[in-house]
């Protein structure tokens, strides 16, 4: 299916004649064949990756609270045909974890066959996307540079940091990004053929996305306007039922994950699925801000959010500069009247990413995922608009920008996936330095590092910002050993009032803290006996 859309494919946007000396050919066929490349290097990447670390995909909070879920509640509920129970994020990667789990067993591999398959579709829908879009756009046109743009995007997609880290995890980002952009696809093909079973399957997409990770809603409503803005220029009848099939098929998958979520988040209780929204707030003033109150603490970062998503694609993580730089000539390609109507889609994508972080009150580079496939294809345009150039000098700076930008986003994302992996197996040994260091019979407190203690260790293991005052009296008056394991100075820095750091205190003050170690930052105390 890839190497079709490349074969067919047109150019993209309006270029001027160039001379052909500098052009860059390459025949159908071996063009249909190297579109295969980005996916599959992605996941070969992501297969070696595991082969040499062992790693299982667990890390930090979520992904353990995701593969749980999917492989305990989730699993057994779709065993006894009953839906699914009340999760804090939305169920569709978890959906498919529990899947793959019945194939795999009750295993992290089954989050991280999901998440490598959907990371590695990641540049293969960008393809499709960006040779659709030139065959919508321009039919009639033959420039052959233009047809290397597709293959440029998913390219620059494979080669991110962020997305191969994130194909290696048990969490939900490649997975919504994977729907998002067979969704943007499947819209443009509509748009192209005009065929209902398009439409449908983009609705099918963008809602997969949305039961994965909520953002898509807001990624989605582009395409969903200009959906109407299609069916109003057809028949009534045609219209109707294009537009009722591609409803049906949205609402089907939407309606058992909206109805409970919004239920909760009217009445104010718990709301399944929508844990996530519940607590997040959102303001423009926070693009200016770089300090924040949340569920989380105090969150202090570097820079303020507007500038933080702002720079994001230059970042070593990212495309590195070199690629982000080449956004900029694709943007102009794509705002330039007339040129290619349906970039304006990416655009739109990229913005409403852009200002829905950026007005939030967290910065993580995992969020940046969400527009990572539109501004890959602005990218390939900018190098496919410069290598358009009359001047030999200019199409040279291009090459070289856009070849030195792949080699340096690749090894950034070997630096990046090697440091990710190290933190991980640097909270596995602190597992072990820490039950080295404790009693036999012990039970530990402690925040931040509970689901690797729960995973990974032999001690009882409860969460100090679960745990109230008389709880905490019962477990030191149980007669075990009671051991405390912080990051002192970040429970101080961030969680001040909150209650890790009031259980922390009342520990520190009542009975006392013993020090026993000090490993990477974090410190092991033992419990004096007594009462809090």
């Amino acid at each position: 299916m890839i190497g079709e859309a490349i074969r067919g494919q047109s150019r993209v946007g309006r270029v001027d004649a160039v001379p052909t000396g500098g052009a860059i050919f390459l025949s159908p066929n071996r063009l249909r064949w190297l579109s295969l490349l980005p996916p599959v290097l992605l996941a070969v990447a992501a297969l070696v990756v595991l082969a040499l670390t062992g790693f299982d995909g667990l890390y930090g909070q979520d992904s353990f609270a995701y593969f749980h879920y999917a492989t305990g509640p989730l699993r057994q509920g779709l065993l006894h045909l009953q839906p699914p129970p009340a999760f804090f994020w939305p169920p569709g990667y978890p959906l498919l974890v529990a899947l793959t789990s019945a194939i795999v067993g009750i295993n992290p591999l089954a989050g991280q066959i999901v998440s490598i398959a959907a990371g590695a579709a990641v540049p293969a829908f960008t393809i499709l996307l960006a040779a659709e879009m030139s065959k919508s756009d321009q039919p009639e046109a033959t420039n052959r540079r233009w047809q290397l743009v597709p293959l440029l995007a998913g390219l620059i997609v494979a080669v991110t940091g962020q997305l191969l880290q994130s194909s290696l995890v048990v969490m939900a980002d490649t997975l919504g990004l994977a729907f998002a952009t067979s969704g943007a696809w499947a819209f443009v093909r509509y748009r192209r053929t005009g065929k209902a079973r398009w439409l449908a399957i983009s609705a099918a997409a963008f809602a997969g996305a949305i039961i994965t990770r909520w953002i898509y809603g807001l990624v989605a409503l582009p395409f969903a306007l200009w959906s109407l803005v299609l069916l109003a220029r057809r028949p009534r009848r045609v219209a109707l039922r294009h537009g009722a099939g591609a409803a049906t098929v949205a609402a089907t998958i939407l309606g058992p994950v909206l109805v409970p979520a919004i239920a909760g988040l009217i009445t104010g209780g718990t709301a399944s699925f929508a844990g996530d929204l519940q607590v997040y707030s959102w303001s423009p003033l926070n693009a200016l801000r770089r300090v924040f109150m949340t569920a989380d603490g105090e969150l202090s970062y570097t820079l303020p959010n507007g500038i933080y998503y702002a720079i994001a694609p230059a970042l070593w993580w990212y495309f590195s500069p070199a690629l982000a730089l080449l956004v900029l000539p694709g943007l102009r390609a794509v705002l330039r009247r007339g040129a290619m109507p349906s970039a304006y889609l990416l655009v739109a994508w990229v913005a409403i990413v852009y200002a829905f972080h950026a007005g939030a009150p967290w910065q993580n580079p995992r969020f940046a995922l969400a527009y990572l496939p539109p501004l890959a294809i602005l990218a390939a345009l900018g190098f496919a608009q410069l290598q358009s150039a009359a001047h030999q000098k200019i199409r040279q700076a291009a090459t070289i920008t856009l070849v030195g930008g792949l080699a340096l986003a690749a090894a950034g994302s070997v630096v990046l996936t090697n440091e990710f992996i190290e933190r991980k197996q640097n909270d596995v040994a602190t597992v072990r330095w820490s039950e080295r260091l404790a009693p036999a019979n012990g039970q530990l407190l402690t925040f931040g590092l509970t689901a690797t203690f729960q995973q990974y260790g032999r001690l009882e293991t409860l969460d100090l910002s679960e745990l109230g005052s008389a709880k905490i009296e019962a477990l030191l008056s149980d007669g075990r050993p009671t051991l405390v394991l912080l990051d002192v100075p970040g429970i101080e820095r961030q969680w001040t009032g909150r209650p890790p750091w009031v259980n922390y205190r009342s520990l520190r003050d009542g009975p006392g803290l013993v020090p026993l170690g000090v490993r990477n930052g974090v410190t092991l105390f033992l419990v004096r006996p007594g009462t809090p």
